[in-house]
């Protein structure tokens, strides 16, 4: 049976992760059922979702079989997954802990360059936006305030919350992350926009610079 009849006939819950990317796939290639091009697809990227979710158009279209218009579906389908968590996520009342950004922002801990986004918020702590501001190395990426404050004037904030990952798992600041935390808390005060926190997130967890008494 196919995989898509087995969506159909059990649900997709029934369906394994190649059988459900074979369903994407739809067509395999000369010589090779689609769910054995969806196995061989799934073990380049280490049978990891997370990866593959990682990987470029380019990188799951250089698979012979595949090619651009199944990359392209893929990477739809990975992403409505990831906006779908990131949904399921939300915290519906004020940021007021480094607890619910953690949770807010929690999707960022699968990325595997460092990405900084801010989250800007009214007086009572709700998010008015958000704004990847930043997209680093593996472990480094560039802050500057004016990017970060040019998204909080036009949102008309009061304050901000800086979120960026760790793709080293590590949330331990380093050197770099308190000095950039010191220089936006003290342009947020010149321009009369709090810098409410400054929170760093991975795998491993979270390190809040308010928490730990460092704003």
């Amino acid at each position: 049976m196919l995989p898509r009849e087995r969506l159909i006939k059990a649900g997709p819950d029934a369906l394994s992760n190649e059988e459900l990317l074979a369903v994407l796939l739809r067509t395999g290639k000369k010589g090779k059922h689609v769910l054995e091009l969806s196995k061989e697809l799934f073990r380049r990227f280490d049978n990891s979702l997370v990866k593959l979710m990682n990987a470029s158009v380019e990188e799951i279209a250089a698979i012979e079989g595949v090619g651009i218009v199944k990359a392209v579906t893929l990477k739809a389908a990975l992403e409505l997954g990831k906006r779908l968590h990131r949904e399921l996520e939300r915290v519906p009342e004020k940021l007021d802990s480094a607890g619910k950004v953690y949770r807010y922002c929690q999707d960022m801990i699968y990325l595997e360059k460092e990405v900084v986004k801010v989250v800007c918020l009214d007086r009572r702590l709700n998010v008015l936006s958000e704004s990847v501001i930043t997209v680093g190395t593996s472990d480094r990426s560039l802050v500057h305030p004016r990017d970060v404050f040019r998204v909080a004037i036009r949102s008309n904030a009061s304050g901000v919350i800086v979120v960026h990952n760790h793709p080293s798992g590590d949330p331990t600041p380093s050197k770099e992350d308190r000095a950039i935390t010191k220089n936006l808390k003290r342009v947020g005060e010149i321009l009369g926009i709090e810098l409410v926190d400054h929170v760093i997130i991975s795998k491993r967890g979270y390190y809040s610079f308010r928490e730990e008494g460092e704003i």
